[in-house]
């Protein structure tokens, strides 16, 4: 018998171990039992597959996870995108005639606020033009529709009234003089004339054109009032002072004896709306204010002064034609209680109002009703306190589009004049983030205006709205123009249904300016988004024009000039800022378009930092 002793007995050992535990791991009957009752994640292949088909018929109960197709799981996420797309197609088609009614409605007021009230009652006016024709018979106004289309030199007689018609330096009032020297600096005015080409043309064509419609304003000798309202369309209120505009769309509802409430009908604008005219008589005489304030500065025109102060006590003042200060009946639905919040918006074109206020000061006109601005402002803080607790105000303060935009603006207007300025430096401070970060994209787009069907327009539009924010920041100095807001996510709600998901941030109001620039040059068919509305591209033309002034000419110059040459390309013959010039040794300057005249007044504004006036849109 051999011993062993030492290493190789346990080496010898180790080795017969090792091969029993081979043996019966390799024998044992449950084996393939064992591994299937292990979970198959599809990592292997279970050893049951090589049994007999017999033996498969009776399977051994066991829990496995559910195999996961990727490819039916892919086209089952692609079904959901494709319905959710279907859904918000749907829902943008459903909110497409609205869409459509609120770029009519801003289109009409544009037309409309240059035609004569002509159907307004006559009989209740209240302001007498002194001034009598050669045969010592009163004369008739004109209407602004009338004198736009005014025939040839010699075809049609000329007002006697002796207002002013163009510009004459040598009557320039000085009180005028000193006011730009002391808002913008004598210096400052001198650099800007000589360094803007055509600049002295500029402001003779703008000021004739601001004369113009000043000198229609003040020929016109309709009423202005809320009170002129058919018994019929009275608010529900019941009190004819209460302001009420009415919603295009909707009709009486044949369903119910009465046709109350209103329902809507797409596409189809109610007539019944030109019966009540508050909206364009307060839209009107706001801009009536404007124009002849801004005359009132350049000649010193007095009679300019006394209709603005007609008008004001007119609208705001007079027991028998006032209006209430609250704005609950604009854009009413018959059969509703309240109008809706859109409405509020009919009161931001104050700022031009109160922009004619300021251009009169001096006047001897306003002198002579010192009770007026007294006036005013209790009424003005009547309005602020009834828009605090309106829930139709509060909803278009808490608009993250166009309507916060011009609810601030409206709102900034009153506060600036009622002199409450630490409250409207501190929501100025509030619109950085409010207004101008929480709309504009890095690139310059609008996301909360793009996914509108009209969305160049409302592009447009709401940058407007920066613009005039921007200008009254700059009196408190505060700087909107150069806020670039952090890149974060939001959401865009578009219905109760529908929300769409958006980044926002990250762009100034020069970018903003710059995108729909850089569009406005290109053909239609460029523009990114959906868009079935109007390209206003004089209105880009005119924001590119004030943002030379405030970033600096040289970086807008080249995009100026395109532009120009795109409105050229819309109207041949004609230029950007020579309309109607036929060009030639001895041709008349053309008196310019509206914006083209407030290209001019609005520059003079930016230069001032909006302490003169704005820009009226």
């Amino acid at each position: 018998m051999v011993y062993l002793r030492g290493p190789t007995k346990r080496t010898l050992t180790i080795l017969l171990g090792l091969c029993i535990f081979v043996i019966l791991f390799t024998f044992t009957p449950y084996s393939d039992k064992a591994l299937d009752q292990l979970p198959d994640y599809d990592w292997r292949t279970s050893s049951k597959s090589s049994l007999a088909p017999e033996e498969n018929q009776q399977p051994i109960a066991k829990q496995t996870r559910p195999k996961v197709d990727a490819e039916q799981q892919r086209q089952k996420y692609e079904q959901q995108d494709q319905e959710r797309i279907l859904r918000q197609k749907q829902q943008e088609e459903e909110n497409r005639q609205e869409e459509l009614l609120e770029k009519e409605r801003l289109k009409e007021e544009a037309q409309q606020n240059d035609k004569e009230l002509g159907e307004v009652n006559n009989d209740k006016i209240l302001f007498e033009n002194k001034e009598t024709t050669k045969e010592g018979e009163k004369q008739q106004p004109k209407t602004e529709q009338e004198d736009d289309n005014s025939l040839e030199d010699g075809d049609l007689e000329k007002p006697q009234d002796g207002l002013p018609t163009e510009f004459n330096e040598s009557l320039f009032p000085i009180s005028s003089q000193k006011i730009l020297e002391t808002k913008i600096g004598a210096k400052a005015m001198k650099e800007y004339l000589h360094g803007k080409p055509r600049a002295l043309l500029s402001r003779d064509s703008a000021i004739a054109y601001i004369l113009g419609q000043a000198n229609i304003a003040y020929r016109n000798d309709s009423v202005y009032s809320v009170v002129l309202k058919p018994k019929s369309k009275i608010a529900p209120s019941g009190d004819i002072h209460d302001y009420t505009s009415l919603a295009r769309y909707f009709w009486k509802n044949p369903k119910t004896p009465d046709g109350l409430p209103y329902i809507r009908l797409d596409g189809q604008p109610n007539p019944d709306m030109d019966s009540v005219h508050d909206y364009r008589l307060l839209r009107k005489m706001f801009r009536d204010c404007y124009y002849m304030g801004m005359a009132y500065f350049w000649t010193g025109e007095e009679r300019y002064a006394e209709k603005i102060v007609y008008r004001i006590k007119e609208w705001f003042v007079d027991r028998e034609t006032y209006m209430n200060p609250n704005i609950k009946y604009g854009s009413l639905i018959f059969g509703n209680d309240l109008g809706r919040a859109q409405g509020v918006l009919d009161m931001f074109k104050v700022y031009g109002m109160f922009d004619g206020l300021r251009a009169i000061e001096g006047s001897k006109a306003l002198q002579a009703e010192p009770a007026l601005i007294s006036d005013l402002r209790k009424w003005f803080t009547s309005y602020l306190e009834w828009m605090d607790g309106s829930i139709q105000a509060n909803q278009e303060k808490n608009a993250r589009n166009n309507h916060g935009t011009y609810f601030t603006v409206q709102y900034i207007s009153i506060l600036e004049f009622l002199g409450r300025n630490n409250e409207a430096k501190a929501m100025l401070e509030d619109a950085k983030e409010a207004r101008v970060g929480s709309q504009i994209r890095k690139d310059g787009a609008q996301p909360h205006e793009t996914i509108r069907p009209i969305s160049f327009f409302y592009s447009v539009f709401n940058l407007q709205g920066l613009y005039l924010l921007a200008m009254q920041a700059d009196s408190h100095g505060v700087d909107l123009w150069r806020h670039k807001g952090p890149i974060e996510e939001s959401v865009i709600r578009v219905n109760s249904r529908v929300s769409v998901d958006i980044v926002v941030g990250g762009g100034t109001i020069e970018d903003a300016t710059r995108y729909v620039s850089d569009y406005g040059v290109r053909d239609a068919s460029e523009w990114p988004y959906p868009d079935s509305g109007s390209r206003p591209i004089k209105d880009v033309h005119l924001m590119a024009k004030v943002a030379s002034v405030v970033y600096g000419r040289d970086r807008w110059q080249e995009l100026i000039e395109n532009l120009e040459a795109k409105i050229d390309e819309a109207i041949p013959g004609k230029g950007a800022s020579e309309e109607g010039d036929n060009g030639g040794e001895g041709a008349k300057a053309a008196v310019p378009a509206e914006s083209d005249s407030n290209s001019f007044i609005c520059e003079l504004g930016v230069l001032s930092k909006g302490t003169l006036w704005h820009c009226y849109k």
